[in-house]
């Protein structure tokens, strides 16, 4: 593993240098494309198994933008184009680390993002499933981690645990999720100095809708490639409710967790009124819905900025 780490490094090193970062910036202004950064956390790192992105690094990474990129929102996204490539910033899940420590920084460089929450995450405190148990396994002792009693998963021994989990979770649908959930919870919690990532507050949701461009992320954080489409209907009409009884704000965005989603889903959510659909893909996106985004989590500078200009994606007109 040190080995795959180091040669991570030194390929990020050389694939982040200016020279070819500059190649990349105008193969994607020619080709006319936007390029969308789905982030989720910004924080010291923590133990959780689920590792933030760094205040230094994003610190870093908001400059080279802003001096590269025209930075935008979705709300903006009908601006002229102009001397320089498209770009925006999209949160997912609403965690509080955001108002610590992603919106300074982003107010200090003068930048809008836009920020994906999750209603039920918002009114319990706690975050999905998934995460939980990426925080549990980060930050347990070993012995705690291997003594977890989880039906169906097959091996608490092997490498990258937090992730395996995590993807064991989220490839399942919302039933069985509460039901992973019945189980593992009290596990997790028998440990009395576990305590997961928190999320935004009521309060603190109003408060970066007021500077920041909010949207939906589901409900419940749901995998929708596993749900009907009965219930991707009742999901959007349940976030826009909530937008406006409890954030007294629109829900122009809808974020599909986890980024997985059947083609039709995609109508199903314009249909009830939504202007931008967000997915991931890691690929280029256009001005029109859906829009594809690049996940975008990095260790060192230069790979963030590498990441920042598509990775290995090619911008094709």
């Amino acid at each position: 593993m040190l080995a795959v780490r180091l040669f991570k490094s030194f390929a990020f090193e050389a694939l982040g240098s200016d020279f070819l970062v500059a190649r990349r910036l105008a193969s994607i202004q020619e080709s006319g494309k936007i390029t969308i950064l789905n982030l989720h956390r910004v924080a010291p790192e923590d133990g959780s198994g689920y590792r933030p992105l760094t205040p230094g690094i994003f610190d870093e990474l908001l400059g080279f933008l802003k001096a590269r990129f025209d930075l935008m929102t979705f709300a903006e996204l009908d601006r002229p184009p102009g001397a320089k490539p498209r770009a925006i910033l999209s949160f997912d899940d609403g965690y509080k680390d955001f108002v610590d420590y992603a919106a300074p920084l982003l107010a200090r460089h003068k930048i809008r993002a836009n920020q994906n929450v999750v209603p039920l995450c918002i009114e319990t405190g706690s975050p999905p499933l998934n995460v939980v148990a990426q925080d549990f396994v980060g930050k347990a002792p070993r012995e705690l981690t291997l003594k977890l009693e989880i039906p169906g998963f097959p091996d608490l021994t092997g490498p990258n645990l937090a992730l395996r989990l995590s993807s064991f979770i989220k490839n399942k649908s919302r039933r069985e999720q509460k039901v992973i959930a019945e189980t593992l919870t009290p596990q997790f919690f028998a440990w009395s100095e576990f305590k997961p990532t928190p999320m935004m507050t009521r309060d603190e949701t109003r408060q970066m809708a007021a500077e920041h461009e909010i949207g939906g992320h589901s409900y419940e954080h749901a995998s929708m490639l596993f749900e009907t489409d009965e219930y991707l209907k009742e999901d959007v009409t349940r976030c826009q409710q909530y937008f406006e009884e409890t954030l007294n704000s629109p829900m122009p965005i809808y974020a599909f967790p986890n980024g997985v989603c059947r083609k039709e889903h995609i109508g199903i959510v314009a249909a009830c009124g939504v202007e931008h659909v967000l997915l991931v893909g890691n690929d280029f996106a256009t001005a029109q819905s859906p829009h594809k985004r690049f996940g975008l989590d990095a260790r060192t500078r230069r790979e963030a900025k590498f990441r920042a200009v598509g990775g290995f994606r090619e911008a094709r007109a």
